[in-house]
């Protein structure tokens, strides 16, 4: 979490206002935004720990966005996934990022595992 809210004095990532709005019980909430598309939201629930071998830890809630913008995050995505019951696809956020990271010229995401 520290490292999160140093990234966000750094202006690497933005502070979500109102975390809770969309993710109930959240304490804070973090966008990256380097990219267009598809930058990773971390949002904190700074009250829900859990000590995990002798280490306090905080629950976090990680997803990937498909907008930056948040107007058409909150028209594209998030309301017709609360319409639909629906959630963000991991496949098109693995292309959205793919191509967003090739725009910016970031090194080639190369994991050790692939999507079939």
């Amino acid at each position: 979490m520290i490292q999160v809210r140093t990234a966000a004095q750094q202006g690497e990532f933005d502070p979500e206002p109102n975390p809770g709005l969309f993710h109930p019980d959240a304490t804070s909430s973090y966008k990256q935004n380097q990219f267009g598309e598809a930058n990773v939201r971390l949002t904190f629930h700074e009250k829900n720990t859990k000590k995990i071998s002798g280490t306090n830890c905080v629950m976090v809630e990680p997803d990937i966005d498909y907008y930056k913008d948040p107007g058409a995050h909150a028209l594209l995505e998030v309301i017709p996934n609360t319409l639909e019951h629906g959630l963000t696809d991991p496949q098109m956020v693995y292309v959205l990022r793919w191509i967003a990271g090739r725009q910016a010229g970031v090194p080639e995401f190369d994991p050790s595992y692939f999507l079939a």
